[in-house]
């Protein structure tokens, strides 16, 4: 009899959730999309697929990164995703999200799956609500197809804007002017969250600051014409936090979650940005043909102590999180005066891109682009490694072919080049660095 009773309040329990479930494909519709995505290439450096900056160039000593070259030849960059479109909610349709590749989340990772995007929206004529777990940062938002193609092809190369990087985020936006314009405002945590793997989540010291604000305003119209989804646009946006550092007061080791100290001293610095771009479709497409049309785009940012969704190409590798105090750990992140005081370099990063479409699926993408970390000469000679970046440069120039809408190839060619924040001790090896990479690219979108 006890029996019974049990398996009937389970299944008193299940039906509320039985009855729901078994409406679901009344309620919910899902799209399943992405690309099988198939790189080849050779660069005339030791490199693969993706790198930061180029390797110092051979003087009396020969840099074994600067002397070789490496082919490459991958599909991680493969992607699948999900969208579900459900019941409305206090009147708003609502939607969610999900993306991943098979990047991987490490070097030694590549294959496994990885995740790109999770994130749901309410959406209202007049305003979106986005609850996200991980997307693409506000700040720095692409203006233009011929940006976005460039964080397809070339894989993150150095000097591409600022970077597509992805954290958890909470925005809601307001559209006005049948929606031609936007204005976005929000919470961001300014970490990497996905491949971690601490037991109790991310912790650095972005995390120890808080929750950072973005936020952005865009317009965009079609009144002077357009090319494919590309229409004269403008946008600013920028984001404003904190970064809390902590260290021992006798040793100044930085603070881990299992250091141990009679005291623990700590400082919170401030980190902020702010970017602007444009597109305009200088030849706009003709009655839905691109054959003939020229697209502009530019950007401009500054920044200091920007954290994750900082320049990653200024990095040089190194670790953002729990740099000791008094030492150095890249461009992008604070460190402490010999008075005591905290501080950071500033950033900025500028580039045009220019698109032309010779017939009506063959485009030829152009783009140039700068970072550079503003170092006064007692910070490089005293702070900086030989090691550090201080300037990356980068040309783009790309071919593309869409034979049909499923079927994209592309052929690109990148020259890079780096400037380190201080020679070597020796001599024997260069300041600067140069690299070439050569790619084709096959996408096939589903």
């Amino acid at each position: 009899m006890k029996r019974f009773f049990v398996i009937a309040l389970a299944l008193l329990l299940a039906v509320p959730a039985i009855s729901y479930a078994g409406s679901a494909t009344s309620r919910w519709d899902l799209a399943i999309g992405g690309y099988v995505k198939v790189d080849f290439g050779y660069s005339d450096e030791l490199r693969a697929n993706q790198y930061i900056a180029p390797y110092r160039d051979s003087k009396a000593t020969k840099v074994g990164g600067d002397e070789y070259g490496n082919w490459f030849m991958e599909g991680v960059q493969t992607r699948l995703n999900f969208t579900v479109k459900g019941p409305d909610v206090w009147g708003m349709k609502t939607m969610a999200f999900f993306e991943g590749d098979f990047y991987g989340t490490a070097g030694s990772t590549q294959g496994g799956f990885r995740l790109r995007h999770a994130f749901m929206k309410m959406i209202d004529k007049n305003f979106e609500i986005t609850f996200a777990g991980n997307t693409t940062q506000v700040w720095g938002t692409p203006t233009g197809m011929g940006q976005l193609l460039l964080t397809m092809v070339p894989w993150l190369d150095p000097g591409l804007s600022i970077g597509a990087g992805r954290v958890p985020q909470i925005n809601i936006e307001y559209f006005a002017m049948n929606r031609d314009l936007s204005m976005l405002f929000g919470i961001f945590l300014n970490t990497n969250t996905v491949g971690t793997n601490y037991s109790t989540g991310k912790i650095d010291t972005f995390t120890m600051g808080g929750p950072s604000f973005h936020g952005r305003i865009k317009y965009e119209t079609e009144k002077i014409g357009k090319i494919g989804n590309d229409k004269l646009a403008f946008v600013v946006d920028g984001f404003w936090g904190k970064e809390k550092k902590a260290w021992n007061s006798t040793t100044l080791a930085a603070l881990t979650p299992t250091g141990t100290a009679t005291k623990w001293d700590d400082k919170t610095i401030d980190s902020w940005g702010a970017h602007g771009s444009f597109f305009v479709p200088i030849l706009p497409e003709k009655k839905g043909d691109k054959t003939g049309s020229v697209g502009l785009s530019a950007f401009g940012w500054i920044a200091q102590n920007p954290g994750y969704i900082g320049p990653y190409s200024l990095t040089a590798g190194q670790s953002p999180a729990f740099v000791p105090v008094g030492t150095y750990g890249s461009a992008t992140t604070s460190y402490m005066r010999s008075d005591g005081s905290w501080t950071a370099p500033t950033l900025y990063g500028w580039g045009p891109q220019l698109y032309v479409y010779f017939i009506n699926n063959v485009m030829l993408d152009l783009a140039y682009s700068e970072i550079k970390a503003n170092l006064s000469q007692r910070y490089k000679n005293n702070l900086a490694t030989a090691a550090n970046l201080e300037k990356v440069t980068q040309f783009v120039s790309m071919l593309s072919y869409d034979p049909n809408p499923a079927l994209k190839l592309a052929l690109s060619w990148d020259y890079n080049k780096a400037y380190y924040s201080r020679p070597d001790t020796t001599g024997n090896y260069g300041r600067k660095g140069t690299s070439n990479v050569y790619r084709f690219a096959a996408f096939y979108f589903f």
